[in-house]
C-alpha cells in the first residue's frame, strides 16, 4: 500500500508543476515526412505527466501538436526522445497489445492474399510479447523486433521450441539473419519519432518479393467522444491518408492495396518495394479533418466535465491511473474544482500499485476493502475502452452501482 497520511491513503491532489519539459524527455524535430521546419500550432497542454510520481526521474513535459505547413502532416513536437519513450513504456506496457480477436482477423486477411505460405519468413515490427506471431502456423519462420526487452523475454518464452527469432532493438537499425517475405507493422508507425527512417530500414531488409503490411489510425476517422481524443501522448505522428502515402513513398514502398477497417480506426496498406520518392504531395483537406478531430476532442471534454461537475463529495475514488486520468486532470475541473477533496486511485497494474499519481495513493483493487465503509463515496471510472469491465469489478468489490460514475454512454473502438 502507498504511504499513508493522517487520513490513511486519502490525499488531496498535488498541483505542483514538478519536473516539467525536461530536455531528456523530449526534443524538437523537423516534419517526420518532408523535413520542413515551418508549422502551425494544433494543440497544447502543459505539464502532462507520464504516469506515476517520481522524485528523481523527470516525468512531466509540455505536450504540443503541430501541423506541417508544407505537407500538412500532423505530429507531436517536441517529440519524446528514446529516453522519454523508455520512461513511458516503463509503466505503460500493459496498455499495449492486440485487441482480443484481432490477430485472428489479421491472419485471415494475410492468408487471403497468400502472404503466409509454408516456410515463409514473417517479420512483426513492434511485436511486443509475440502474441501475433504465436497465432501463426508452426511452419512459418517467425521474426519479431521490439524496443521493450521485458516484452521480448516474455515472447521468447511463448515461442520456445519454435523456429523463431525475437530481437530487442531500434526499428531504424535492427538486423536479422532472415530475409523477410512478409513484414507486418500493426499500430506501431504512429508511435515513432522517425517513421520514415523505420520504413526505410524495412526496405533495406526486403527482397523484390517482400510485402509490407502497415496499419495506423488516420485523422479522417479520428472523431471520438473519448476525452483522451485522437492526439494521444503515445502517438508522435498522426497520419492522414495522404501523409501515410507520403511516408511510404519517401521510404521506398508503393501501395498495392488500401483497406480501412469498418469496426475501428485502422487504415491497413499492403505495399511492395520501390524506389524512394524525393518529393511529397500535401492535401489541404487534412486541415479540415484536423479541425473535426479537435472539435470532437473539445466536445468530449465538455461532456465528461459536465458529468464530473455533479460530484459533490468530500472524498472521491478514481479507478485508473493511466493517461485517461491525466486527461481528466488536464481537461476537466475534477481535481481543481474542490481543492480540499481527498482521493484514492485504484489500478490493476502491478507497476503502479503502491506508488502515487500527483500525490494521490494508487491501491490494488482488493485494498478497497481496507478503506472502510464506501457507501456514498463516488467512484469515477477513468477509462474509455475498459469502462464496463472496471465498473463491474468495482461492484464485485462492494461499491454500490449508484456510487459509480461512468463517463460515456457510447464506446467505440478507435
Amino acid at each position: 500500500m502507498a504511504p499513508e497520511s493522517s487520513h490513511g491513503p486519502w490525499a488531496t491532489v498535488d498541483s505542483h508543476p514538478g519536473n516539467t519539459s525536461s530536455p531528456a524527455l523530449s526534443a524538437h524535430r523537423p516534419c517526420p515526412i518532408c523535413d520542413a521546419l515551418a508549422t502551425r500550432p494544433v494543440l497544447a497542454m502543459d505539464g502532462v505527466q507520464l504516469y506515476t510520481d517520481s522524485a528523481s526521474v523527470p516525468k512531466r513535459l509540455d505536450f504540443r501538436y503541430v501541423q506541417c505547413t508544407a505537407c500538412w502532416c500532423l505530429y507531436m513536437n517536441p517529440a519524446l526522445t528514446d529516453y522519454g519513450v523508455s520512461v513511458l513504456f516503463d509503466e505503460a506496457d500493459q496498455s499495449y497489445g492486440a485487441i482480443e480477436g484481432r490477430p485472428d482477423e489479421q491472419i485471415r486477411w494475410l492468408d487471403e492474399r497468400a502472404l503466409l505460405e509454408s516456410g515463409s519468413v514473417v517479420l512483426d515490427v513492434g511485436c511486443y510479447d509475440a502474441q501475433f506471431l504465436a497465432h501463426l502456423a508452426d511452419d512459418i519462420v517467425k521474426v519479431g523486433v521490439d524496443i521493450d526487452p521485458n516484452a521480448i523475454e516474455r515472447g521468447r518464452a511463448r515461442l520456445a521450441g519454435q523456429d523463431a527469432e525475437l530481437i530487442t532493438g531500434d526499428f531504424e537499425t535492427f538486423a536479422t539473419s532472415h530475409a523477410p517475405d512478409t513484414i507486418v507493422m500493426y499500430h506501431v508507425l504512429e508511435h515513432l519519432a522517425r517513421p520514415r527512417q523505420a520504413l526505410a530500414r524495412l526496405r533495406s531488409l526486403a527482397h523484390a518479393g517482400t510485402r509490407l503490411v502497415v496499419e495506423v489510425p488516420i485523422v479522417e476517422r479520428g472523431v471520438t467522444n473519448d476525452v483522451v481524443g485522437f492526439y494521444s501522448i503515445h502517438h508522435m505522428t498522426s497520419f492522414s491518408r495522404q501523409s501515410l502515402r507520403n511516408c511510404l513513398a519517401r521510404s521506398g514502398w508503393e501501395p498495392l492495396e488500401w483497406h480501412e477497417q469498418e469496426d475501428y480506426n485502422g487504415c491497413r496498406v499492403l505495399a511492395t518495394p520501390t524506389a524512394p520518392a524525393s518529393a511529397v504531395t500535401g492535401d489541404a483537406n487534412d486541415f479540415e479533418a484536423t479541425l473535426a478531430t479537435l472539435t470532437a476532442w473539445n466536445e468530449a471534454a465538455t461532456a465528461v466535465g459536465r458529468r464530473l461537475s455533479a460530484i459533490d463529495s468530500a472524498r472521491c475514488l478514481v479507478w485508473g491511473a493511466g493517461v485517461h486520468t491525466e486527461m481528466l486532470y488536464q481537461r476537466t475541473t475534477l481535481f481543481q474544482r474542490t481543492p480540499t477533496r481527498e482521493y484514492v486511485i485504484v489500478d490493476n497494474d502491478l507497476r503502479k500499485q503502491g506508488k502515487t499519481w500527483r500525490g494521490i495513493s494508487i491501491l490494488a483493487p482488493a485494498e478497497l476493502r481496507e478503506l472502510g465503509p464506501l457507501a456514498g463515496i463516488p467512484l469515477v471510472v477513468s477509462s474509455y475502452q475498459h469502462q464496463a469491465a472496471m465498473s463491474s469489478e468495482a461492484q464485485s468489490l462492494g461499491v454500490a452501482a449508484r456510487d459509480i460514475v461512468e463517463l460515456y454512454d457510447e464506446i467505440s473502438v478507435h
